[in-house]
């Protein structure tokens, strides 16, 4: 036997955080406890049977022959390159009914013109691929995806009589405002194999309210709270679904964002994941934030006790949250295909078009560019001897493109936290 790669040590809160990467188990110790039997084998051959176990069922402790980091690298490509399995996120306008200050998308305009032909190629485009696959997933993304409810509707009606005739599963996502969110809308979806739904507060009222805006200068905090009331409890007999409420930390501190939290009535908050992020500068938004994410066990810890659940991610060993890496991709309200849309100003990261018969036109010199992103972590030593390659893999691929190669590493609170919750 031997001592996993992936151990991490830490102090957090006066405790003793023991915590694998690679098979994401965590064990809390008191603080001064001897934590020799995850760093050296020999310490290991000496405890007891039951020490024994708990180390090697969780991945503390390996075989002789096994290559953990030959293992990882598999994974991800075995995901990367998985056909069974395909996401895509429909963007079928850029535009929103809000004029949050920091988003992205804001100096991007294109509008409903282009919607009913979307939707005519989408729909030439799916009958073609979307049998291919095992699994679909169909990301509603915008803009602010909502405004065109009946659209996307209609879209996933065709899915599902297709799925049905063609015997492939599918599945949805939505990010979403919240705003222009109904009872029946979100039945609607929930019908449609609606394994996620969020919905952003940011930080608290007052800060929410200041940036999160109706483009008619209408705050929407009360409204967000009321709707995410409302529409929980309707969820709950739904096993796969998950409500993920993402608080954005921005100039904000755990007094106020406890206020928030407390807004959501104590019965529906185990049924809520949390996603908690500071707001970031962009090429977009460029302004001082005293909110890191070296703070998020604060707020982690405050959600737990609040009653709330820690999202974890979805989808393991991928280089971003978001993209995943795998088959997938961002279907843009032009047809254009891109991997990110963190920048639109960056247009490498747009790897095709669809034509208006439904095939796709692909750009190989930016298909190439992305993979060797996604791949560079395997050919970093820094990288391939980094104790979080399992959950960071080098980092956001857009970054990399921008920045000829050069690596922008995901943090531990950010990456790894969730998993010890």
């Amino acid at each position: 036997m031997k001592i996993s790669k992936y151990n991490i040590i830490k102090e957090i809160d006066n405790k003793i955080l023991v915590y694998n990467s690679f098979s994401k188990a965590s064990i809390f110790l008191e603080k001064g406890s001897d934590t020799s039997v995850f760093e050296n084998i020999e310490a290991f051959n000496k405890a007891d049977k039951e020490t024994k176990k708990v180390l090697t069922e969780n991945g503390f402790v390996v075989d002789d022959e096994r290559d953990e980091f030959s293992e990882i690298k598999y994974i991800y490509e075995q995901k990367y390159f998985d056909t069974n399995f395909f996401n895509i996120v429909l963007v079928p306008s850029l535009l929103c009914n809000f004029k949050c200050p920091y988003c992205c998308e804001k100096d991007y305009t294109c509008g409903k013109e282009n919607v009913k032909k979307y939707f005519e190629v989408l729909k030439k485009y799916a009958k073609k691929n979307f049998s291919k696959h095992n699994v679909v997933q169909i990301s509603l993304f915008g803009g602010e995806p909502l405004l065109y409810v009946n659209e996307c509707l209609d879209f996933l009606d065709w899915v599902q009589k297709d799925s049905e005739k063609n015997n492939y599963k599918y599945f949805t996502s939505v990010v979403t405002n919240g705003s222009l969110l109904t009872k029946e809308s979100f039945k609607k979806l929930l019908d449609h194999n609606l394994y996620s739904l969020q919905i952003t507060i940011d930080s608290d009222k007052e800060n929410h309210d200041s940036m999160r805006i109706f483009k008619t200068g209408k705050p929407s905090f009360d409204l967000l709270i009321k709707k995410i009331n409302e529409l929980v409890p309707l969820s709950i007999d739904y096993d796969k679904f998950q409500f993920v409420l993402r608080i954005n930390l921005n100039n904000t501190n755990i007094k106020k964002v406890k206020a928030t939290l407390e807004e959501i009535k104590k019965e529906n908050r185990k049924y809520i994941n949390l996603l908690i992020r500071a707001i970031y500068n962009t090429h977009a938004y460029k302004e001082k934030n005293t909110n890191s994410v070296n703070e998020l066990k604060e707020y982690f810890d405050l959600g737990t006790k609040l009653g709330f659940k820690v999202l974890k991610e979805k989808y393991n060993y991928q280089t971003c949250e978001a993209c995943g890496d795998r088959k997938f991709f961002n279907l843009m309200p032009d047809l254009s295909i891109w991997k990110c849309i963190n920048d639109l100003g960056y247009d490498k990261c747009c790897i095709g078009k669809i034509d208006d018969n439904g095939e796709v036109i692909l750009k190989p010199e930016n298909v190439v560019n992305w993979y060797k992103s996604c791949m560079s972590a395997f050919l970093d030593k820094e990288c391939i001897d980094c104790k979080m390659l399992p959950d960071c893999l080098g980092g956001c691929p857009l970054y990399k493109c921008k920045n000829k190669g050069k690596k922008s590493c995901r943090s531990f609170d950010m990456s790894s936290l969730p998993f010890t919750y």
